[in-house]
């Protein structure tokens, strides 16, 4: 088949400011035990969203022990439904809860103020991995080991049973952010444009914090390195919605006035000394530091910290498909587009008889897209409009899709709300021009006309579902679309992809903004 494509100053000594930074903490340590005429803030302020935080890390172990029992016990009489269950599998059946919420806890699967929901994907799946693991050794442990077929349904029972508590946890979450239930009450250190774009972002319900005030850093007053006085590093301050209560010499007691339980620190500004401060205050205090990271959106699995000298940086790894990912990669398509195409071959049959009687005409719509390093190759749809008619709207336009299409048969209404126009594309996915996860494929005219923006989507190869089509679907604006793209180009993995793949399930039943 012929193949197409498209074209300062470094200071000298700095014994002086090492010596304020500590003075100023002990200052602050003696000013913790000392009486203010403030006094402490009310209780209905301090600790509401973290006791809720535990309540849920409580209510997450307890479900996920429930889960591991009934995985075990499902899976043992499904291999062996006619033998009753022998003393040492009863053993390994009555610690299985103590040994899953261990490994669970290990994974930090119960600290869900620090889990996003891949991510938290991910790990339930290394952490299931290594408990059946641990039973397995146990069950020899206990003379009764567990066969083969009982290991693996027990894995993926657990899997799927631990996947429906933790969605309805998360929903559970969502509703208590929303309510203001669950949201940190947190002080903003730092008051520069870039700390006028944090106050903006937590402000957001869904952020899960409640932003109280500012605290200003670089005080002017005090002396810098060598005996100079300090430049002031935040010399445009940004107006913002948030008092600003105070300098960070004031941050204990500000923590305990306005009943933080978070700090956020918008760089860049922040002097060392300063930011050794707030991490001394807020360890006393029992409140936690959390620091923006000027990065695009990226997966947690992706970050390592690391030690440069003094410093501490950011890692951020690559995600390049080495041989033996892209290799994983391709047996994950081939197995699902296979499985997909035999669950769903009665259905081609109704698909094709209905666009037969409803419009006449091909079954069919055949089009030229562009997928991985700019190959143009001819994607499979099930035909959803009527034959000839003229494209209304500009169709360069990057991502171009109307909301109500005149050219829109009865069936095809159907076949697009349910996404059944798509089934077709596992053929392409089977021939390796697609993958079942990754960018969605657009019209070679809209690459052609767009090429220098649409050119980063095309560094692996289109998909039949994406990170785009589980965030939004066809509600994303062209931008949203193209930054979502790039945030699974950015961070793939296997998991990821398996993540996406399930959650497809749910947009597409939810139909969230398809037509």
């Amino acid at each position: 088949m012929q193949r197409r494509y498209v074209g300062t100053n470094t200071p000298s000594n700095n014994g002086s400011s090492t010596t304020k930074a500590i003075e100023r903490v002990l200052a602050g340590e003696a000013e913790a035990h000392a009486p203010t005429s403030s006094g402490p803030a009310p209780p209905a302020l301090r600790g509401g969203a973290l006791r809720r935080y535990r309540d849920i890390a409580l209510g997450l172990a307890l479900s996920d022990a429930v889960c591991v029992v009934v995985a075990l016990a499902v899976a043992y009489y499904l291999r062996f439904p006619d033998r009753p269950m022998l003393a040492g599998e009863a053993i390994v059946l009555a610690v299985a809860p103590v040994l899953w919420v261990a490994v669970f806890h290990a994974f930090d699967l119960y600290a869900p103020q620090h889990l996003s929901a891949p991510e938290e994907f991910r790990r339930l799946i290394g952490a299931s991995s290594v408990g059946i693991v641990l039973l397995v050794m146990a069950s020899y442990w206990s003379k009764s080991s567990f066969s083969r077929g009982w290991v693996a349904i027990s894995w993926i029972l657990v899997l799927l049973l631990e996947l429906i508590p933790r969605r309805w946890w998360r929903a559970y979450q969502w509703r208590l952010r929303m309510d203001g239930r669950l949201a940190l009450r947190t002080l903003v250190v730092g008051t520069s444009a870039q700390a006028a774009r944090l106050v903006e972002i937590l402000s957001d319900r869904a952020s899960g914090f409640l932003p109280v005030g500012q605290v200003r850093a670089a005080d002017p007053a005090e002396d810098g390195f060598a005996g100079r006085p300090r430049i002031r590093v935040e010399r445009d301050q940004v107006p913002s919605p948030l008092p600003v209560l105070g300098g960070v010499g004031d941050l204990d007691r500000l923590i305990r006035e306005q009943g933080a339980e978070c700090v956020f620190v918008a760089p860049p500004g922040i002097p060392v000394d300063d930011m050794a401060q707030v991490a001394w205050t807020a360890s006393r205090q029992r409140v936690e530091v959390r620091v923006l990271a000027n990065l695009p959106q990226t997966l947690t699995s992706r970050l390592a910290l690391v030690k440069v000298g003094p410093a501490i940086a950011f890692a951020l790894k690559p995600v390049r498909l080495s041989g033996r990912q892209a290799a994983a990669k391709r047996a994950f398509d081939l197995v699902v587009a296979s499985a997909a195409l035999l669950l769903s071959l009665p259905l081609f049959l109704l698909i094709a008889l209905w666009i037969r009687l409803d419009s006449g005409g091909p079954v069919y719509f055949h089009q030229e897209r562009v997928t991985k390093d700019g190959r143009v190759f001819r994607m499979h749809k099930f035909r959803t409009m009527r034959t000839g008619g003229a494209v209304p709207g500009d169709a360069a336009r990057p991502f171009f899709k109307l909301e109500d299409d005149p050219r829109l048969t009865r069936a095809g209404a159907f076949l697009r709300r349910y996404s059944l126009d798509e089934l077709p594309q596992f053929w392409n996915v089977l021939v390796g021009e697609m993958s079942i996860v990754g960018p969605r494929p657009l019209p070679l005219a809209q690459v052609t006309a767009n090429l220098e923006l649409l050119a980063a989507r095309h560094v692996v190869p289109a998909g039949v579902t994406g990170w785009w089509q589980i965030n939004g679907r066809s509600l994303a604006t062209p931008e949203e679309a193209l930054r979502l793209d790039l945030f699974y180009i950015e961070n793939w993995s296997l998991a990821l992809d398996l993540y996406v793949v399930l959650k497809t399930f749910g947009a597409v039943l939810g139909r969230q903004g398809a037509y």
